[in-house]
């Protein structure tokens, strides 16, 4: 496995009710050839002083299962198999919130596959996978997933997620319609992966631990602003998953 920094910007907007937008910068690890194919294992999840990754966590156990399955029924040399991820590390004694990491699947360094792993802030889980059928995934296009799972509450549960993926340079683009086709919120995560040393580390590494401290705190002071500005609000109500795809992670 090989650590870098993923450095770019990520852009929210709700484009239904009263608009609400944001944009900050982006600071994240990346890991490159993060799965052992051949034996089947996480390559170690300790690969600094300082940073540190939980891969036995119920999200990365159903990504991995997600990416057995999806391989199951296609016939890829898995020699030629790569696993990158994107993921804010754990530091010191804090454990960070990833209110989503992705799993990028690749074939002779053809992105075949993306995994996104949503975590909302009620602990809940639920893993998306986007393909093209077993095709290269073709930046051009893109590509609806169901939502399953209660993520903010200005949103129901259940809609369309819809993906525009390019990794060479790097850029997701997610839409979310809902259960009327409405689209409800556009978001652009977009960067690039750097290989630091020296001085330059260090200023990149208090980048990544500033961001994740701020993650929270920054979800919270959002669902403020928007809930000021009268936009409507949906309950939980006692579990966050689609009740018709209800499905509780393998702990």
């Amino acid at each position: 496995m090989k650590f870098s920094i993923f450095t770019g910007t990520i852009f929210h907007q709700r484009v239904i009710g009263k608009n609400h937008q944001f944009k900050y910068q982006f600071f994240s690890g990346y890991y490159k050839d993060i799965y052992d194919f051949k034996l089947s294992q996480m390559s170690s999840a300790r690969f600094s002083n300082i940073f540190s990754l939980d891969l036995r966590d119920a999200g990365s156990k159903q990504s991995i299962k997600f990416i057995d399955e999806f391989l199951h029924l296609r016939k890829y040399n898995r020699k030629k198999l790569r696993l990158d991820l994107l993921k804010k590390p754990n530091f010191a004694f804090f454990r960070a919130f990833n209110p989503v990491c992705f799993w990028y699947l690749f074939h002779e360094d053809n992105l075949i596959a993306l995994i996104a792993d949503v975590t909302n802030t009620f602990g809940e889980k639920q893993i998306y996978l986007i393909d093209n059928e077993g095709e290269i995934i073709d930046s051009s296009n893109t590509y609806k997933v169901s939502k399953k799972m209660y993520v903010s509450p200005f949103a129901k549960k259940s809609g369309t997620y819809e993906f525009k993926i390019s990794h060479n340079p790097n850029r997701t683009i997610i839409k979310e319609y809902n259960d009327d086709d409405q689209l409800e919120i556009n978001t652009v995560l977009k960067g690039s992966i750097k290989n630091v040393k020296g001085p330059k580390k260090g200023y990149f590494y208090s980048q990544i631990i500033l961001s994740t401290l701020l993650v929270i705190a920054r979800i919270h002071l959002h669902a403020f602003f928007i809930w000021m500005k009268g936009n409507q609000a949906f309950s939980h109500e006692g579990n966050g998953y689609v009740e018709s795809d209800r499905k509780k992670l393998d702990n």
